[in-house]
């Protein structure tokens, strides 16, 4: 059985920071939709620039995923980490995402708008090969390896969901570099 660190935890402060970061992702310009002919993202702003720091959206967000972020390296015992890349995607009715993996050694998705119905994150089991839900809610941050096989489900409803994606690499801390046998 292969087991690996995965975490679901809520945004400490996400019911203060929702509408401000929603309206500043409504206002930001988005790039064609790079995802191929099977996907259908409503908006996204994914590509050039994916790490820009002057983006509003980013701002609001910054300091709190970073206090975020501190507090999952450490129960995991990590040293430190690298955001690479960080984007946002909107899922009309009709909108997905269909499998695929990431880049470097985490992919994390912020569920900043998640109402009703809408589909939460699907991953493959490597073992079973059997697909299932990640089980979150509104606000919270789920964190895996990137090489975990997801998809974002198509959305049947009316509502529009949003997340926050990114991509990081972690370094271990002094807690695993003892001498080898």
């Amino acid at each position: 059985m292969i087991t690996f660190p995965v975490e679901s935890k809520k945004l400490k402060n996400h019911d203060s920071l929702k509408e401000k970061l929603l309206s500043a992702i409504n206002t930001t310009t988005l790039v064609e939709n790079i995802f191929g002919p099977n996907n259908n993202i409503t908006r996204c702003d994914w590509g050039p620039g994916r790490f820009d720091p002057t983006r509003e959206w980013l701002q609001i967000l910054q300091f709190d995923l970073n206090e975020h972020l501190k507090e999952w390296m450490k129960q995991f015992k990590y040293e430190t980490f690298t955001i690479h890349e960080i984007w946002f995607q909107q899922y009309a009715k009709d909108a997905k995402h269909s499998w695929h993996v990431h880049g470097c050694n985490f992919t994390s998705v912020y569920y900043l708008d998640l109402p009703g119905e809408t589909p939460k994150t699907q991953w493959v089991d490597p073992i079973t090969g059997k697909a299932n839900t990640f089980d979150v809610s509104e606000g919270d941050i789920i964190t895996f390896p990137s090489w975990t096989v997801h998809r974002a489900p198509t959305n049947e409803t009316d509502d529009m969901k949003t997340i926050i994606s990114w991509n990081m690499d972690v370094d271990i801390s002094d807690f695993y570099k003892v001498e080898d046998d």
